[in-house]
């Protein structure tokens, strides 16, 4: 979809990304603004390596799945966003590992500026969740909207965030690199030594000392409970900037990256009861 500043790039669900870990709709592959700055990268360069993670795309459950730890080996869990997913055996979930997958339903509608996405669910030991995506642009801006629903009869606890893949013109990490928040950074320990070496903190900015050749990865300590949450992804030489305002308090914020990827993580928790909803959004501006 496009506009006369941005041309979003959405994979149709299960044609680019068929695995068990990211929400197989609204996979945004590309942001291309006013036609010259692209903000979207892979996961991995490496073909086969990763989880295949691209661009803008969530995941719920990552370390909450639903209905996996009193699962016995041959059962299946739902996923949301995916499907339902077979549990191999009594190891711990790893959302690393692929897994068995009956895909849920996927309706893609489009509508004035934007596509919604309709994921029908499919009972699964009395849990029932129906999720549905909107994705919508605005000049230079571009909106999600989540609307969630419990139709089952067991209540859901988990988190959802977004796996933000940027690199802003396929340019490099490094020193012409910057993440700001609202609030001053302070990070729990780590025990990453690429990222203690990697890793300059300056009040409410992170930067790089130098291109990592290994992942980095912080996550923030005293976040601030503000809706909307922010975070800026700057790069210095080209004066280009995306922005995340999400429209939720977060209980978890975290980055992760390598040499050629930055990406911020903003957790939400979600908890539906049988018959309730959770909505949530968050906005791009990219500038």
């Amino acid at each position: 979809m496009m506009n006369q500043r941005l041309q979003v790039e959405i994979a149709e669900p299960g044609q680019v990304y068929r695995g068990s870990r990211f929400d197989w709709t609204g996979f945004i592959t590309q942001v291309t603004l006013d036609g010259r700055h692209t903000y979207c990268v892979p996961e991995s360069l490496e073909p086969g390596q990763g989880s295949g993670g691209c661009g803008i795309c969530n995941e719920f459950g990552i370390a909450e799945p639903v209905g996996y730890e009193d699962l016995t080996p041959g059962g299946y869990f739902p996923k949301i966003g995916v499907g339902l997913l077979k549990r191999p055996d009594h190891k711990p979930y790893d959302f690393f590992r692929p897994y068995e997958i009956i895909p849920f339903p996927i309706t893609m509608v489009n509508i004035p500026d934007g596509v919604k996405f309709i994921v029908e669910p499919l009972e699964c030991r009395g849990y029932l969740l129906e999720l549905e995506k909107t994705i919508t642009i605005n000049e230079n801006q571009l909106q999600i909207d989540y609307f969630l629903k419990n139709l089952g009869e067991r209540a859901v606890r988990t988190t959802e965030y977004c796996h933000n893949f940027i690199g802003i013109d396929g340019c490099q990490v490094g020193a012409d690199y910057k993440l700001e928040f609202l609030y001053p950074v302070q990070l729990l320990p780590e025990e990453n030594a690429t990222s203690q070496r990697v890793l300059s903190i300056n009040g409410q900015e992170i930067s790089w000392n130098f291109q990592p050749a290994e992942d980095f990865y912080g996550q923030l300590e005293n976040i601030s409970p503000e809706a909307p949450h922010q975070w800026t992804i700057r790069h210095l030489p080209t004066n280009t900037e995306v922005k995340e305002e999400s429209f939720f308090t977060p209980v978890r914020v975290a980055f992760w990256g390598k040499g050629h990827v930055i990406s911020p993580e903003v957790f939400i928790e979600i908890k539906v009861g049988p018959g309730e909803t959770q909505k949530w959004s968050r906005r791009y501006t990219f500038s």
